[in-house]
């Protein structure tokens, strides 16, 4: 099959958009599929379908209903090829509730099929826009492990430290300065307590104001952006991973990765943390500063708690969320839409 796919985001492949589409790709060409990636931070739209409709595909997969979508929409209405969407939490909580509504339902209103993460997703779309239903299909993520790649320097552990890693790009849905409040509390319990973020910075104003928090907080690092190739380190030293994030699309990327790497995750109480992250199974959900602080603390003062969490998180990921599972799914939803 020759498939193109849309992505908002390829390069770098830090954030969330690029991480499933290189996933997707990777996985596609290995089941010997024809895979052509065009994404809006390398090519301009109008570039893209202009490509597009001189090599036209089999189908066309957008990741992200308002930004990928609508070029996918033009270029399905200028070849007539029928493409499908997968939806992203910005799609979900934001694009659906705003001005950009009109233009985002017009995208999954003419897809082909629309694909979430969970069905907790699927529910909270259908619930607004019941006409969806039919087409409307769930696809949780695989999930591949980064790189190990790091260079440390003077950034290295080895004192005995505990390591909250939180792996996020700094702009305010993901929330990454909460965590200092509580973590400063239990640092001075215990001076052992560590904080690590990383990410790259995608509102600067946010980015600044955590950056400047981060700077009161001596027990608290902000590492930059850390590429694919490395950041599998980070998540390999962390003691337990945070998600702070106010609304996620599904499972988050980092939430997949984290239990992969057998630790265990401390995630606010949202409908795509919940989705992934079981209370006292592979994890904690706060719901606030002191549930978070109480969780933390736990975690901190009974390691064995954390390595059992850890250890289920494994194995949930080897279960329900590899990404041959992943692209036999999509490509069983291609089948159908294509009829080949």
């Amino acid at each position: 099959m020759k498939i193109t796919l849309i992505t908002p985001y390829y390069h770098p492949p830090a954030r969330g958009n690029a991480v499933t589409a290189r996933r997707i790709e990777r996985q596609l060409r290995a089941a010997g599929h024809a895979v052509t990636v065009h994404s809006l931070d390398a090519a301009p739209a109008e570039d893209i379908l202009r490509r597009i409709t001189a090599d036209p595909p089999d189908l066309i997969h957008a990741l992200h209903a308002y930004l990928g979508g609508r070029v996918a929409r033009e270029a399905g209405r200028a070849t007539r090829i029928p493409y499908l969407i997968t939806l992203t939490g910005s799609d979900v909580y934001e694009a659906l509730e705003d001005t950009r509504r009109r233009d985002t339902l017009a995208v999954l209103r003419d897809a082909a099929a629309v694909a979430a993460f969970h069905k907790c997703v699927r529910c909270r779309v259908l619930d607004h826009h019941p006409s969806l239903a039919e087409t409307m299909a769930v696809i949780p993520q695989g999930v591949e492990l980064p790189g190990e790649e790091f260079d440390w320097g003077e950034e290295r552990f080895d004192g005995g430290e505990f390591v909250f890693f939180l792996p996020a790009g700094l702009r305010p849905v993901k929330n990454a300065a909460f965590a200092l409040g509580p973590l400063a509390e239990l640092h001075r319990e215990e001076p052992r307590v560590r904080f690590l973020l990383a990410g790259p910075i995608l509102d600067r104003e946010y980015g600044a104001a955590t950056l400047e928090a981060i700077d009161r907080h001596p027990f608290a690092r902000y590492l930059g952006e850390v590429g694919r190739d490395a950041i599998g380190a980070l998540f390999r030293r962390a003691d337990a991973v945070i998600n702070s994030s106010t609304f996620e699309g599904g499972m988050a990327n980092s939430v997949l990765e984290a239990l992969a790497f057998g630790k265990p995750v401390l995630a606010s109480y949202i409908d795509g943390n919940r989705s992934v992250v079981k209370e006292g199974a592979t994890g904690f959900l706060f719901r606030g500063e002191r549930e978070f602080l109480d969780r933390a603390r736990d975690l901190l003062c009974n390691p064995a708690l954390g390595r059992r969490l850890g250890e289920q998180g494994r194995e949930l990921v080897r279960e329900r969320f590899s990404p041959g599972r992943e692209a036999e799914a999509y490509l069983e939803l291609y089948r159908r839409i294509t009829g080949a």
